[in-house]
């Protein structure tokens, strides 16, 4: 009987690549606002290229990328002459309206109705790599749970979410099912701690040949309450 439903949420819930690409906009414009000495000393494009070395430097910030982006900007800073101090305050404000826009979001069609369908049934938690804020985007009520790669310190597909996905809900992994975008980090991860899985393939992305197809798949969320009576036997 299945009673532990999990989402991932970017490209799942919502389409995130615009989410980012207006926050990164979003953010610039206030650091030419606010700090246009700043600005004028780097771009996005910089700061982007910065993130990529540092995590050439350390992987380990795929784990965290809240930390990433603000020693990103902040070491942008510092390169284009601003002392630590300077650059670490610049960045933490600019981080926070980053992530206010970040969490500005346009559900998938159908994508409510179907959580908050769910919700009566099931224990809903939502499982991401992403920093998403359920409480700003508005649906926190609805999850049991939120575990995330900084909260939990492994980004999927390591099993470490998952398995805390199954402590927090007190079910047996055969009762849990996972429903995510990504071939990898979301389908199979799942399938390998002895989740179900769901590939919800909204984005409209090619199955990589070197995994197993998966078994259910949906190109809309509506689709989705007809397939769990398939998990319940």
């Amino acid at each position: 009987m299945l009673r532990l439903i999990t989402f991932d949420l970017d490209n799942t819930l919502w389409p995130v690549d615009e989410v980012i690409r207006r926050a990164e906009r979003t953010c610039s414009e206030w650091i030419a606002s606010h700090h246009p000495d700043a600005a004028a000393a780097l771009s996005a494009q910089q700061i982007r290229a910065v993130r990529d070395q540092l995590v050439l430097e350390n992987a380990g910030y795929l784990d965290n990328l809240t930390a990433l982006r603000k020693d990103a900007m902040a070491r942008a800073f510092m390169q284009a002459g601003f002392s630590e101090r300077e650059a670490r305050h610049i960045a933490g404000e600019a981080f926070l309206v980053f992530h206010d826009a970040r969490n500005t979001v346009t559900f998938f069609p159908g994508a409510m109705d179907v959580l908050e369908a769910l919700a009566d049934s099931y224990t809903l938690g939502a499982l991401s790599n992403g920093n998403a804020d359920l409480g700003r985007i508005g649906i926190r009520d609805l999850f049991a749970f939120h575990h995330t790669a900084e909260s939990i310190g492994k980004r999927k597909p390591a099993p470490d979410m998952f398995h805390a996905a199954l402590r927090s809900a007190s079910v047996p992994a055969n009762q849990a099912l996972h429903v995510g975008d990504h071939p990898q980090e979301d389908i199979q991860a799942a399938l390998d701690q002895g989740f179900h899985a769901v590939w919800a393939n909204l984005v409209d992305l090619r199955w990589p040949d070197t995994l197993l197809q998966p078994d259910h798949h949906i190109h809309h969320l509506r689709e989705l309450p007809d397939l769990l009576p398939l998990f319940d036997d």
